[in-house]
């Protein structure tokens, strides 16, 4: 799948999981990437890492639940490479616990940083991108919590919801300026955090539901992101693609 070729690309929560494997699938194809990460000691590890493998990698911490360190992020990054292509809206967090038991701080901070943080970054860079006249892509990672309810998760489910609404609103208002707006909706990945969703949880069973009967892997959403944002997806705009493992469409089964 080469068929992206030193473009500038933004990856939000880049230091781990499915951010990091989007990461090293742009590196590893000539890509110079930005990584944009909350964790300041992972990213410092990630990136010390990578830079013995890649070269064109640049990093910075970013608090997605702060409007003024996002404004003054866009400002820096946009410019290191003289713009971006690609915007990968891929930092999110989740918490498990009973909708009575949810408070207000909880709720407010996972929608603040899993969907405010996504519109703030995602307008800001367009703004750009239609200043200079780039063909951008801009790709975000909804879940398929966003497409279907499971409990413990409202405020995560709520958030997800939203990036699929808003994927579609800025895919019809930012196609006349030809930048191209998608979303990946994945199910279960063996990632950090499903690991951690799972220890909260003994008694939870990940793949009962999945008719693939394992969990997705973190590049296999990566080269469903990689597949978006390029040129062969170049008439598809406002979609989810959904990378479940048949998870979705077994909803009739007990």
């Amino acid at each position: 799948m080469g068929f992206i070729l030193n473009k500038r690309v933004l990856i939000t929560g880049g230091a781990s999981g499915i951010g990091r494997g989007m990461v090293e699938k742009y590196l590893s194809n000539n890509c110079k990437v930005i990584i944009l990460d909350k964790d300041a000691e992972n990213l410092s590890k990630t990136v010390s890492e990578l830079n013995a493998l890649y070269r064109d990698i640049e990093s910075v911490v970013c608090d997605l639940g702060n409007e003024e360190d996002i404004r003054k992020t866009v400002e820096w990054a946009y410019d290191v490479w003289g713009g971006i292509d690609i915007l990968i809206n891929n930092a999110g967090f989740a918490v498990r616990e009973l909708f009575v038991d949810i408070s207000l701080e909880t709720w407010d901070r996972i929608l603040d940083v899993n969907l405010r943080g996504t519109f703030i970054l995602s307008q800001l860079i367009s703004r750009r991108m239609i200043q200079d006249r780039i063909s951008g892509s801009i790709v975000n990672i909804s879940s398929k919590n966003g497409l279907a309810s499971s409990s413990y998760l409202a405020h995560y489910n709520t958030s997800k919801a939203g990036i699929n609404l808003l994927t579609q609103s800025m895919a019809v208002e930012l196609a006349k300026f030809n930048i191209r707006v998608n979303a990946v909706a994945p199910g279960f990945i063996d990632t950090p955090l499903d690991t951690k969703l799972k220890q909260e949880d003994v008694s939870l069973d990940l793949t009962e539901r999945t008719p693939m009967k394992r969990l997705g892997s973190v590049e296999e959403v990566a080269n469903g992101v990689y597949f978006l944002a390029s040129d062969q997806a170049s008439y598809i705009t406002g979609t989810i693609l959904v990378i479940d493992g048949g998870h979705l469409a077994n909803a009739s089964e007990l």
